[in-house]
């Protein structure tokens, strides 16, 4: 999507030769393919700068970085999802291709490994994952991977126009969001710093509450 929308002069073939009404032809086609075949669209944005300033205690849980944590919120979305739509049967996830020593592989490997242990079949079936239920793969092999590349662009797009505001409005959306947004089962999660404050305070009562801490699962990387 980076490279289908930028200036001619980055030289991103085929795109780069493009004209304007060539573009918004081919990608009105593609979001009438992706609302006519998807069940649900489920983002969430996070700035990085504003996750890197949460406290150690909460990343350890959540990751460090800050596509885990959007990756965990949207997990916790489509786990709603599927209670209000009664699905019991399992979801494929697929992540677009990371190299195995990436950070934000690791992480996001350590959330599947822990739901689909032996012991964890109520997490399991919440959100319906299976053993060896994920993998990462490349987007010009598995293309329904390019209609969550869309949305993602769209979403960073929107996040930095309605950043100033402190919540979202949807009539500051590119038109190309509008094809996706209006008239359509979308369930989206824009994060502020003012957000940020109020889920790390949630946790710390959560923490109090229970008598211990939240679980490590991610030791600060070295």
């Amino acid at each position: 999507m980076a490279h289908f929308v930028a200036k001619a002069d980055q030289k991103h073939e085929p795109w780069c030769t493009w004209n304007n009404n060539k573009k918004t032809g081919v990608y009105g086609r593609l979001a009438k393919i992706i609302n006519e075949n998807k069940r649900i669209g489920i983002a969430s944005a996070v700035p990085k700068s504003v996750w890197d300033k949460t406290p150690e205690c909460i990343r350890q849980h959540y990751g460090w970085e800050h596509y885990t944590f959007a990756v965990r919120m949207c997990m916790m979305r489509i786990a709603d999802w599927r209670e209000q739509s009664r699905l019991r049967l399992p979801i494929r996830y697929i992540f677009d291709w990371e190299m195995a020593i990436t950070q934000k592989r690791k992480e996001i490997s350590r959330i599947f490994d822990v739901i689909s242990k032996p012991g964890h079949e109520m997490l399991g079936q919440l959100f319906g994952v299976e053993a060896h239920g994920f993998s990462f793969d490349k987007k010009e092999i598995v293309w329904p991977l390019q209609s969550a590349d869309i949305l993602a662009w769209q979403m960073r797009c929107h996040m930095e126009k309605i950043w100033p505001l402190g919540h979202d409005d949807i009539s500051l959306c590119h038109d190309g969001f509008k094809q996706l947004r209006i008239n359509q089962e979308m369930d989206l999660g824009f994060f502020n710093e003012d957000q940020i404050e109020k889920f790390v305070k949630r946790n710390t009562e959560w923490e109090e509450q229970a008598g211990h801490p939240l679980p490590v699962w991610y030791p600060k990387p070295n």
